[in-house]
């Protein structure tokens, strides 16, 4: 017999798809520079002039296809925007920290011009993210040291070390005056490059306004860091986007969501709001709110334009639980009629009436319980038929038509229905189910036949065994 299919629901965030970027190429007039500056911009999936997205800049050396792919896959920060100008570093050596004329030019295009430009064109949000390797990386230093408001993070990986002059590391901290977040990425490099890695984190590390972390890639080669150690600095830079503030006493449900979400978007710009919901849903005691509160959130996220038929779903998974049943009723409620009203879905119809269903039951409303099986049924035979299922079980479970119960699990048996794909249930569970009934109906031949065929798939079948013990 081919096996019988149920639903079972995982609870999860909105499904991932493989994002792509789009290039935008510029050339954009200095006038410190008095000549255009060629600059890549790439922008994200999906990319809207109505969203803010943070900024990563890359300097020196061009990995910014490589920063954009792995930032749009990496479901644990927002979308951002990643630019690279075509400047000259200006260094009057290799390892020397000084600009030359011309690279002070270049810097300045960078620092007023530059970011002016991005800012403007493309709205985007506060948080700004400096990116090097190698010389790049000294270049991010000579941010930090003159102008460290410029960016909110520091990424530098595999950077230079001092030949010309001697590191007067309290320059680094000199001008900070903001919280700022300073990731280093170590390469197995040259002897005197790593050393002076771990001499500066040594002395960053003592000032309060920085929050550092430093990695050592034993695998990497100095040109190569950077493509061990992304991931992690991304991830490092964006720490606190996944995270949400403790509520204060005083602030309801639908008020501290309110207020987390406008602090959460100033900062990052977009935002996962579907994450974000899963956030305030763990962040949050929900059994100390009132249930007109509950309500009055649920009725919040159900009128966002950025709200799917997801969002109310994992509401309702959430609320049901904590044992607050009521809520997850409506929540579920909600989520169908956003799915109608919308016509955009992110979670099957079966999943959502299954849920429904076993709210019910948990909350000990049988009849409420079956009356949304069938209804759902109904609605979603014509490709689905795995609801049928359910209804089987639970005429036979909750003694309401037992007799109707085996009937249908039967019907599924003889294959005249055809059931999804969810996931698979063991013919061996259905054969005693459907002799359970037989026995409840003292039919012990055919509660035989059915315990025999259970344990012929599955002899180590407990529910089967029972039965059998039982039966003599």
């Amino acid at each position: 017999m081919k096996n019988f299919l149920v639903v079972l629901f995982v609870f999860s965030l909105f499904p991932t798809f493989v994002n792509s970027q789009t290039l935008v190429t510029k050339k954009i007039f200095s006038t410190y520079v008095n000549d255009s500056v060629p600059v890549k911009i790439w922008l994200p999936k999906d990319y809207s002039q109505a969203e803010r997205y943070p900024v990563i800049y890359e300097f020196i050396y061009d990995h910014t296809n490589y920063i954009a792919a792995t930032a749009s896959n990496i479901w644990d920060i927002p979308k951002v925007i990643v630019v690279w100008a075509e400047i000259e570093g200006g260094n009057e050596h290799y390892s020397s920290p000084n600009l030359s004329d011309k690279g002070e030019k270049y810097y300045n295009f960078v620092k007023n011009e530059l970011s002016n430009y991005i800012s403007k064109e493309y709205n985007t949000a506060n948080l700004r993210i400096a990116i090097g390797l190698s010389q790049g990386a000294d270049y991010v230093n000579y941010i930090l040291r003159n102008d460290p408001s410029l960016f909110n993070s520091y990424l530098i990986f595999s950077t230079e070390y001092p030949i010309k002059y001697t590191p007067n590391f309290s320059s680094y901290t000199a001008k900070i005056k903001d919280s700022i977040s300073y990731f280093i990425a170590i390469a197995n490099d040259k002897k005197e490059r790593m050393e002076f890695a771990n001499q500066l984190y040594d002395s960053l590390k003592a000032c309060p306004y920085i929050q550092i972390k430093k990695e050592y890639f034993a695998n990497a080669s100095h040109p190569y860091s950077i493509l061990y150690a992304l991931p992690d600095a991304l991830l490092f830079t964006f720490k606190d986007y996944n995270l949400v503030r403790r509520k204060l006493p005083e602030e309801t449900l639908v008020s501290y969501y309110n207020s987390t979400l406008k602090e959460k978007k100033e900062k990052f710009g977009n935002i996962n709001f579907h994450a974000f919901i899963n956030q305030i849903l763990q962040s949050s005691d929900i059994k100390n709110f009132s249930v007109d509160d509950i309500n009055s959130f649920i009725d919040s996220v159900y009128s966002l334009k950025e709200s799917m038929d997801i969002d109310l779903f994992n509401i309702g998974y959430a609320l049901r639980t904590k044992g607050l049943y009521q809520s997850a009723v409506k929540a579920y409620q909600m989520e169908i009629l956003k799915k109608q009203i919308t016509g955009k879905t992110a979670m099957d119809e079966v999943s959502v009436y299954f849920q429904l269903f076993k709210t019910y039951d948990l909350d000990g409303k049988p009849d409420e319980a079956l009356k949304v099986l069938q209804d759902g049924y109904e609605k979603t035979k014509a490709k689905d038929e795995s609801l049928l299922y359910t209804i089987g079980y639970y005429y036979i479970d909750k003694h309401i038509d037992i007799k109707k119960g085996i009937e249908i699990l039967l019907s599924m048996e003889n294959e005249k229905h055809t059931v999804s794909i969810h996931s698979t249930k063991p013919s061996d569970e259905v054969y005693a189910k459907i002799a359970t009934g037989y026995l409840e109906l003292k039919n012990k031949k055919q509660a035989r036949i059915y315990v025999n065929k259970a344990l012929t798939v599955n002899p180590k079948n407990e529910t089967a065994l029972k039965l059998k013990a039982s039966i003599k």
